[in-house]
């Protein structure tokens, strides 16, 4: 029985990969939508005491990317991934819209948080050689991934800046302040160079909390990927009829209240830890 479910879930995963592929293209042509913010009327005359946002000066002139339409097909793709796999998401707190566009902070479980979280309606991270890879680097690229070169030149300068323009322009960002996945009980701690785009350039914060529980509302010794090989644990979750996931969205965080990324940091970690500590923590009768 188990292995017909995991060959199931596989035919079903690699269906949805294919179809991916002419989808985003086809709405790659789909270009024809208006910048995030109009440009001035060339009739009007600019206000010297006029101020502008930073998030208005990032986006000014600038395509929404994704667009709309792969926007729209990266959420529900990603829908389609976590209800194939056999997640049940259950989603607390109020999700930021494109108007409240935020960089979203989550801690990390496992290789299903990218899809987990994704499919809620978020862009997300990645190392620059992915973008090279067969595609999944198109993929990710026509769904508004960002690919940074770590370790280069001003890399994390560079990154900043990217994550703050793709954020002023509606699409908000998923970032993993741990830098590994934990086990589930337990947050490890933040690195606050991660909220340098939120404090340098005054961005929302969404802080996220992640949780895969089993019938005990205990975390799910299946989900958790820790000291095990990335197929090994692919087949473990596949292996489950069904796993319950609670996506937990905090209230949000304006980072122009701080002034430095450590405060910010340890400020969200403790808000995660908080939820994920007080589950865990629960005796079971």
């Amino acid at each position: 029985m188990k292995i017909f479910r995991v060959t199931y879930k596989l035919i079903t995963l690699s269906y949805l990969a294919v179809i991916a592929v002419p989808v985003m293209f086809i709405y790659s042509f789909d270009d024809k939508e208006p910048s995030a913010i109009e440009e001035p009327s060339t009739d009007e005359e600019p206000s010297a005491n006029k101020k502008t946002s930073t998030n208005e000066k990032l986006s000014a002139n600038k395509k929404l990317t994704p667009n709309k339409k792969q926007k729209a097909y990266r959420k529900k793709w990603l829908q389609n991934i976590v209800k194939s796999v056999g997640l049940d998401v259950q989603v607390n707190g109020e999700i930021a819209t494109d108007v409240q566009s935020a960089l979203w902070v989550a801690n990390h479980i496992s290789w299903m948080d990218i899809a987990v979280v994704g499919s809620q309606g978020v862009g997300f991270l990645s190392k620059s050689e992915v973008r090279k890879w067969p595609f999944i680097g198109w993929l990710g690229d026509k769904g508004g991934t960002i690919f940074i070169d770590r370790g280069g030149k001003n890399a994390s300068q560079v990154a900043a800046k990217a994550i703050a323009e793709k954020i002023a322009t509606g699409d908000s960002i998923l970032v993993f302040p741990e830098g590994t996945t934990g086990s589930g009980d337990n947050v490890k701690r933040f690195h606050a160079r991660i909220f340098a785009p939120a404090l340098d350039h005054g961005l929302l914060v969404q802080p996220i909390v992640i949780q895969y529980l089993d019938e005990n509302d205990q975390p799910h010794p299946k989900a958790v990927w820790i000291n095990q090989s990335f197929m090994i644990n692919v087949l473990g979750v596949l292996g489950q009829p069904r796993i319950r996931v609670v996506l937990t969205f905090l209230p949000l965080v304006d980072a122009k209240e701080f002034t430095e990324r450590r405060q910010l940091a340890s400020l969200i970690e403790n808000q995660i830890r908080d939820v994920v500590v007080s589950t865990s923590s629960l005796k079971i009768a």
